[in-house]
């Protein structure tokens, strides 16, 4: 939010008997020893602003980021905060998929909604689900190791996951949402069984480059599913779409 701030210059004595006058706070600018320029948020009458100019106001979340002391982090109350032990499995975070993939659920995702990950590696995506609100999160992997991470994983940050070691065509259930972050030649792959997952919306991830981002539209116009957003990082692509 934009406000304009009045800056004015008086002399001390006339300052002092303005702020008695006054009677709200004003934002000391610069003391010298005969004047004082001072801010405030509204003109005042019978006084003329040597500048008026255009600030922003921060908000707490705006100013108040996380702070790391050694081994501690002080955060927000309105983070979220996913505790993942690194180990073999793909997920940390530090990857533009995963990253591009967490900012698509926060904007479109919904509270209550049912929700699938699809190649969990770790299982952060899981993680996120449940505490954006999922009523109920499973999360699928081919790879074991995955699959015996992402549960110690789910146990470490206190949320409940169904696990399987699977692939999307074991499946006999839909959810609202689904995630899938995944190596492009595996969307053309299991497209077909993918789509048979979700209900709602969902969001594909693990594009890259335009190349492979033109297949992935083209191999989409196969499917009822409408582009709702597409979003990029260093040269990786993710895909929101909805059911229609």
């Amino acid at each position: 939010m934009n406000y304009k701030e009045y800056i004015y210059r008086l002399g001390k004595e006339n300052f002092y008997q303005f702020l008695l006058d006054y009677g709200k706070g004003v934002r000391l600018l610069e003391e010298g020893k005969e004047d004082v320029v001072f801010a405030v948020y509204e003109p005042l009458q019978g006084f003329e602003p040597i500048e008026v100019r255009e600030i922003k106001v921060i908000t707490p979340k705006e100013g108040f980021k996380p702070i790391a002391l050694g081994e501690f982090v002080v955060l927000p109350l309105w983070l979220k905060p996913i505790f993942i032990n690194p180990g073999s499995a793909f997920g940390t975070g530090l990857h533009p998929t995963t990253q591009m993939c967490l900012k698509a659920i926060e904007e479109f995702f919904q509270e209550g909604w049912s929700a699938i990950d699809v190649g969990c590696g770790s299982g952060i995506l899981s993680i996120a689900l449940k505490l954006k609100g999922a009523n109920k999160v499973t999360a699928i992997d081919i790879d074991p190791q995955a699959v015996k991470e992402c549960k110690a994983n789910a146990k470490l940050n206190h949320v409940e996951l169904e696990v399987y070691q699977a692939q999307p065509k074991d499946i006999n259930q839909t959810f609202d949402f689904m995630v899938a972050n995944l190596e492009t030649h595996i969307f053309f792959e299991v497209m077909e069984d993918l789509v048979k997952l979700f209900e709602k919306r969902a969001v594909l991830s693990g594009i890259y480059k335009k190349d492979e981002l033109r297949e992935m539209l083209k191999l989409l116009r196969n499917y009822p599913l409408k582009v709702k957003k597409r979003i990029s990082k260093k040269g990786w692509f993710c895909l929101v779409v909805d059911k229609v």
